[in-house]
């Protein structure tokens, strides 16, 4: 594989060779850790094959859900999806279990004859109620997009599960940190424009032209991690603290999109609330969708071992989303209710205050950085 090379800017907290550092000194006297400003991968695809296969299997399920999305109501009988057993193997028991649930759900509100009933109109509700089209968006009969809930669920529970699994290893070698770039999304150039899955969104949370950011921490994280394995025990605590914030600033990144589609959707809902008819249902499916996306991006972090949120700040943020951990969630009445949009400010306020992020950086996550 022909090496490529990425620049990246020198950081005086990084780069050691231009500051001072008493704890590195005391870990080595007379070494310094060279970050060096390219990332030589000459053996990534032979590195990243585990990875890549899971990668792989989760775009596929996802195209598969979009598919039947695409074709239902349509008068064709919609197959069951199946559960790629390599993504199945690297995702959190319990999360695996629900995504086995969700495929079941999701085939039926496909292959339902009828659109999406609100349960707020209905009474009594069928049993044989199954979701169905709201608009343009497939629901389950509570209102849920469970696409999103496989999708981006997976992100948490899968990826960011696996890429712990790997940092774990027993010994960590320079070849394990191409696996963290594949696993987040990424690849070897860091290119914005070539993202998948959660680097996508670490990607959408960053400023494209100035290159700062989460996805470029992201890539200084990595690359100095690999810089430290290469040179040796001596750098170990150099190591550590690069993947330590790897994770959080991935986590940081699943959060700050939460709160981008905590604010996509009231905005969404608002706009739903003054039309009629047929572009009413559109809007208010495109709502439900966004709803969905955040509900997802949540719920996969639930019982992530290494993370700084805890299940309980989770267990919240699920509640007041209406989707409760366990528990049948109640997604429809964010139709109807416009009370509830208050509950998505608050969500976005409890995010901020777990992780210190400004008002000016809320307020940057309410827009998505493409290339």
């Amino acid at each position: 594989m022909i090496k490529r090379i990425l620049p990246i800017l020198f950081i005086c907290g990084l780069a050691l060779t231009s500051c001072d550092d008493d704890d590195d000194e005391d870990n080595n006297p007379g070494s310094q850790l060279t970050i060096p400003s390219e990332y030589l991968a000459p053996d990534y695809d032979a590195n990243v094959v585990t990875e890549n296969t899971v990668m792989t299997e989760l775009a596929a399920l996802t195209e598969a859900a979009n598919a039947a999305e695409a074709n239902a109501q349509g008068g064709t009988n919609i197959d069951p999806i199946l559960y790629p057993i390599n993504l199945e193997t690297v995702t959190l028991p319990g999360y695996s279990a629900f995504v086995q649930d969700w495929l079941a759900e999701l085939v039926n509100a496909a292959n339902s004859p009828t659109p999406f009933q609100n349960p707020d109109f209905i009474d009594p509700i069928p049993l044989d109620e199954a979701g169905g089209l709201l608009g343009t968006r497939l629901l389950d009969e509570n209102g849920l997009e469970l696409e999103q809930m496989i999708e981006k669920g997976s992100f948490g529970a899968a990826l960011y599960n696996h890429a712990l699994t790997i940092i774990d290893a027993s010994e960590l070698t320079s070849g394990a940190i191409d696996r963290l770039v594949e696993i987040h999304g990424a690849e070897i150039t860091f290119d914005a424009a070539s993202t998948s899955a959660a680097a996508t969104y670490s990607r959408r949370r960053s400023n494209l032209e100035a290159q700062t950011g989460f996805f470029y921490d992201i890539r200084t994280n990595l690359i100095t991690a690999k810089a430290a394995i290469e040179g040796g025990s001596a750098f170990d605590n150099n190591r550590d603290q690069a993947l330590d914030n790897y994770l959080l600033n991935w986590e940081k990144s699943n959060f700050a999109t939460v709160i981008y589609y905590c604010e996509a959707t009231k905005s969404l809902l608002q706009e739903a609330s003054t039309l009629s008819g047929e572009l009413k249902k559109v809007k208010q499916g495109d709502a439900l969708h966004a709803y969905a996306e955040g509900v997802g991006f949540t719920a996969g972090f639930r019982g992530i071992r290494q993370k700084e949120i805890t299940d309980t700040e989770i267990d919240q943020i699920l509640a007041d989303l209406l989707a409760p951990a366990g528990g049948t969630p109640e997604s429809y009445l964010f139709l109807g209710q416009s009370s509830l949009l208050a509950n998505l400010d608050k969500i976005q306020n409890d995010i901020q205050a777990i992780y210190g992020f400004t008002d000016e950086e809320v307020i940057s996550f309410h827009v998505n950085n493409n290339p």
